[in-house]
């Protein structure tokens, strides 16, 4: 009964959620893409996206 409110509750908030991808180049982008699997990638880009707004907003 559990296992089946939380197989809900996730599908619920899947059904929610919009996905972009990112690409890298392994070759030409190996620095920033290497800085980019030691972030937090999803909520990095959401704080500078943020960021970018209220500078706009100002």
């Amino acid at each position: 009964m559990v296992d089946e409110k939380l197989a809900e509750y996730r599908k619920r908030a899947e059904a929610k959620r919009v996905i972009k991808k990112v690409s890298f180049n392994r070759e030409t982008e190996r620095d920033i893409l290497e800085i980019a699997n030691n972030l937090d990638f999803s909520q990095w880009v959401k704080e500078k996206i943020r960021e970018d707004f209220k500078k706009r907003l100002d």
